[in-house]
């Protein structure tokens, strides 16, 4: 029998003088799962010149608050380690389900942040273009642990729409979030028809684990449907929406860049969780 190995959910924690903005969804995030947390730093040249031993101190600073005395009003949580690491970004990102056996990693974005900063839109989503796990990524402190319990995400018509359900259904079982769908009322046929494959798909994959969906039209059209929803989630009140990055840019692409650019750091301030498609389904253990 192969041994169940123990899995954590990770607080990236690249800036330290702000640690809130990430460490109150993180421990909002092992608390829902039932996995342990891991505070990590990487003294990356490009971004920092503090040192590992340095960070290591500050880390285990922060270990012990969230361990003995909770973060942002939230309950303290016993199974917290920490690490710092000395090496460039990505690479240590992209190691993260082997390294440190990880499910999902959380990261702020700084819509003030530089352009060479590992908080700038386009940083992370660089540092994290490969990574095989989801990232959360946060522009200001969790508010309540409950914040998550209305989670929209869309559905077009590309198979990348498929990508969002395994962790929609995470959500819904284990914080008993209520899913909204949120789609265009498609009049191409072409369009029309791949859509409705994929919202067929969505609901045998619900109605297998007895979970259930709130769908919404969205009247507002945009060229990315995610900005469009991303509006209507804000509107409604929701706390957590979960989109696709591009795998494949097409010829529009090239030229206005990709949705994700759009929504990493939103109006609305609503966290969202990023998945990067891959050829196989990672899954969590029960």
């Amino acid at each position: 029998m192969k041994e169940k190995k123990d899995q954590f959910v990770i607080a990236y924690l690249a800036d330290l003088d702000n640690p809130d903005t990430v460490l109150t969804h993180a421990v909002a995030l092992a608390r829902m799962l039932g996995k342990g947390l891991i505070l990590l730093y990487i003294s990356d040249p490009r971004y920092t010149d503090l040192t590992p031993d340095e960070a290591g101190s500050r880390l285990q600073a922060l270990r012990s608050q969230v361990q003995s005395n909770g973060i942002g009003g939230m309950a303290p949580l016993a199974d917290v380690s920490h690490c710092a690491l000395k090496n460039e970004t990505k690479p240590v990102v992209d190691a993260l389900p082997t390294l440190l056996n990880a499910v999902v990693a959380v990261a702020q974005v700084d819509d003030h942040a530089r352009r060479r900063s590992p908080t700038h839109k386009k940083e992370l989503l660089h540092n994290f273009s490969e990574c095989k796990i989801a990232f959360l990524t946060v522009q200001q402190p969790l508010s309540g642990f409950g914040a998550a319990h209305d989670v929209a995400f869309s559905v077009d018509h590309r198979k990348e729409s498929k990508e969002k359900l395994i962790w929609a259904s995470y959500f819904a079982r284990f914080n008993a979030s209520t899913m909204h769908v949120l789609y265009y009322d498609y009049r191409d046929e072409g369009l029309r028809y791949k859509w409705y494959s994929n919202m067929q798909f969505m609901h045998r994959f619900f109605s297998n684990l007895k979970l259930t969906f709130v769908p919404h039209v969205l009247r507002r059209r945009t060229t990315f449907a995610d900005v469009s929803a991303l509006d209507y989630a804000s509107a409604s009140g929701y706390g957590l929406f979960i989109a696709v990055t591009t795998s494949e840019r097409d010829g529009v692409e090239f030229f206005i860049g990709v949705q994700e650019d759009r929504i990493i750091v939103n109006r609305h301030r609503i966290p969202v969780l990023f998945i990067n498609p891959r050829d196989d389904i990672y899954v969590l253990c029960d």
